[in-house]
């Protein structure tokens, strides 16, 4: 929805992996703390540990959205 329809035609790795990271906002702000583990696991006996492992997740994630985009415009084309 971001970069719209041109996105899906030729897709780019960078907007994909933006929004990836990008999702990393509400876990540490809503979710994390709301489970009692403060913000951005701030409570937690390694909080750096858990926020690199946030991020490796999510930039797994952004990745996924790149393949997958990249997989559509090969199959509908």
């Amino acid at each position: 929805m971001i970069w719209g329809e041109g996105w899906l035609k030729n897709p780019k790795m960078l907007p994909a992996i933006f929004v990836g990271v990008g999702t990393i906002v509400a876990p540490w702000l809503l979710m994390q703390p709301a489970m009692g583990i403060g913000f951005a696991a701030s409570k937690t006996p390694k909080p750096y540990q858990v926020r690199l492992r946030n991020l490796a997740i999510h930039t797994v994630y952004g990745l996924g959205l790149y393949g997958s985009a990249l997989l559509t415009n090969v199959l509908f084309r």
